[in-house]
C-alpha cells in the first residue's frame, strides 16, 4: 500500500496549518494531509530511526513512513486522537514511531549482532541530520567514560536491552542499571 495522495492534492507549504487544524483535518477525512506531513515534517525523524535504532536492517525510509502511516489510520485514527497537545506533534511522531517501530522490527534487532563502537555511527549521522540530535547532548555524551557512553548509546540510540548491553561490554546486567543512573544524573548536570 502507498501513500494516498497524489502531487496535486500536496499542500505547498504546511507552516500555516497548526497541530491542532492538521490533527482535525486529519480525523475530518484529509488522509492527503497526513501523508504530506509524514513525508515534509516528519522524513528527518524516520531517517533518524533507520540510521540508528533500526541500523543495519536495510530498510527504505518510505517503506519506515508508509508502515507508520498505516498504523496511525487504523481504528479510524486512534492513535492520532489520543495525541493531548502537551508537546509538538513532531515530537509526539517522534516516540509513537520509535517504539512501534522497534518493536515491529524487534525480532530482526534482536538477530542484529553488536559490533565496533555506536559513537562513529552517531557522529556521521549528527553531521547528516543536526536539528533532530541536539549537538550539547552529544557533546555531553561524549564527556562520559566509556561504559558509560557506550551503554547510553546503546540503549538510547540503538535500543538494545540491558542483558545484551552487559554482555557486549563485559559486565553485569545489575551493573548497567546502575552506570545507567549514573550516566543519566551526569549528563542531566552537564546539559544544564
Amino acid at each position: 500500500m502507498t501513500l494516498p495522495f497524489t502531487d496535486n492534492r500536496l499542500p505547498l507549504d504546511l507552516s500555516g496549518i497548526d497541530d491542532r487544524e492538521l490533527i482535525r483535518r486529519v480525523i475530518n477525512g484529509d488522509e492527503g494531509l497526513a501523508a504530506c506531513f509524514l513525508e515534509k515534517r516528519c522524513q528527518k525523524i524516520f531517517e533518524y530511526i533507520n540510521n540508528t535504532r533500526l541500523k543495519g536492517l536495510g530498510l527504505d525510509v518510505n517503506d519506515l513512513i508508509n508502515d507508520f502511516y498505516i498504523f496511525l489510520r487504523e481504528d479510524d485514527w486512534e492513535k492520532l486522537r489520543s495525541f493531548r497537545f502537551e508537546s509538538r506533534l513532531t515530537t509526539w511522531i517522534s516516540l509513537v514511531a520509535s517504539r512501534y517501530l522497534l518493536k515491529k522490527y524487534s525480532c530482526e534487532l534482536k538477530e542484529k549482532p553488536l559490533k565496533g563502537t555506536p559513537i562513529e555511527d552517531v557522529n556521521s549521522f549528527t553531521e547528516e541530520s543536526n536539528s533532530i540530535v541536539r549537538t550539547d547532548l552529544l557533546e555531553a555524551i561524549g564527556c562520559l567514560k566509556d561504559k558509560r557512553h557506550q551503554m547510553v548509546l546503546l540503549m538510547g540510540l540503538h535500543g538494545y536491552d540491558a542483558a545484551e548491553i552487559a554482555k557486549h561490554i563485559g559486565i553485569s546486567v545489575s551493573n548497567i542499571y546502575v552506570i545507567k543512573s549514573r550516566a543519566i544524573d551526569k549528563l542531566k548536570e552537564l546539559v544544564k
